[in-house]
């Protein structure tokens, strides 16, 4: 479970970075080269991601609730943040 918590916070920073630093930088000064690292490292973060939470729902560590709640926050930005607290709760409660 400690992994999921390190990639949510981690591809919620990827998703941060690539939304709001490197698609401004390529669109309004023409540098497209953080887009080219961000972009496959936030898509490398999420799927992995994405497959521990299905690991750990199919385990029983991890209600469905919760695991739906983290892959939509990852979606967005800053709802990795926001999911993530609830992820924290539930491993303290665990």
């Amino acid at each position: 479970m400690i992994w999921l918590h390190r990639l949510a916070i981690a591809d919620g920073i990827a998703l941060l970075l690539l939304v709001f630093v490197a698609v401004p930088l390529k669109y309004s000064f023409d540098f497209p080269y953080l887009v080219k690292i961000l972009g496959p490292t936030h898509g490398v973060l999420f799927l992995s991601m994405s497959y521990l939470i299905v690991l750990n729902i199919i385990n029983k560590n991890l209600p469905v609730k919760l695991g739906l709640g983290l892959f939509i926050g990852a979606l967005i930005p800053l709802g990795a943040f926001i999911a993530d607290r609830f992820l924290k709760k539930h491993i303290q409660s665990a």
